[in-house]
């Protein structure tokens, strides 16, 4: 017997919101593209917009400018580190013996190109920072954004203090902040063509959080 389209159940009908939804995460999609291919400056919403075959009224809609989807942008992607710095935080409460571990895995995140949380994430941070020097329109989402994300790294310093059994050598803000201009600053170098020419996060922060030697990196093969 064969089968026809009339005999195949008819798939749902997606709601308002959620197509409103799908529309929103596809030109998010669609901005990580284009600023990976052009940067802040050189990214446009008619490219954004053509990426997923919309118009840049589409865009419009659901994005009041630029630098209003560009601030989404960031803001998702440092909402899912915060997810990953809180998950690593249950974790390390429930299993202390993991911290290194677990803290090492972050820092790979950090450096990871690839992931969702890493290196492409940190260089949008780094033009958006410079951008809104010269924006106000950008200026007061940026900060409120980067704002709530040095609050929760502070969290995962205090935390990590707490079960080491040690004090901070300097305040949790400053931490929180070195391991930001840490992460970007690699970040930027790599993306200028010096990979496999500058440390890992994990070697800097293992040095200064005092969690292991880091003189090597301990992900390089023997010779």
């Amino acid at each position: 017997m064969t089968t026809t389209d009339a005999d195949l159940p008819l798939k749902p009908r997606l709601t308002r919101s959620e197509a409103k939804a799908r529309t929103r995460a596809a030109l998010l999609s669609a901005a990580k593209n284009v600023f990976a291919r052009e940067g802040y400056g050189g990214a446009s919403l008619d490219q954004i917009a053509a990426e997923v075959g919309y118009t840049k009224g589409a865009v419009y809609t659901h994005f009041a400018s630029k630098e209003d989807l560009f601030l989404e942008l960031l803001s998702d992607g440092l909402f899912r580190q915060i997810e990953f710095l809180e998950t690593l935080l249950e974790k390390a409460r429930a299993r202390p013996e993991q911290l290194n571990d677990l803290l090492n895995g972050l820092l790979d995140e950090l450096d990871n190109p690839e992931s969702e949380i890493g290196s492409g994430l940190a260089v949008l941070g780094v033009e958006l920072q410079l951008e809104s020097r010269r924006n106000l329109q950008l200026a007061a989402g940026f900060t409120d954004i980067v704002g709530r994300h040095r609050e929760a790294l502070q969290r995962l310093f205090a935390e990590v203090f707490r079960i080491k059994g040690t004090k901070p050598v300097m305040d949790l803000d400053t931490y929180s902040g070195t391991l930001i201009a840490v992460a970007e600053g690699l970040a930027l170098s790599r993306a200028g063509g010096l990979q496999g020419r500058v440390a890992s996060s994990r070697q800097v922060f293992n040095i200064l959080l005092g969690l292991e030697p880091a003189v090597h990196d301990v992900r390089k093969k023997a010779p």
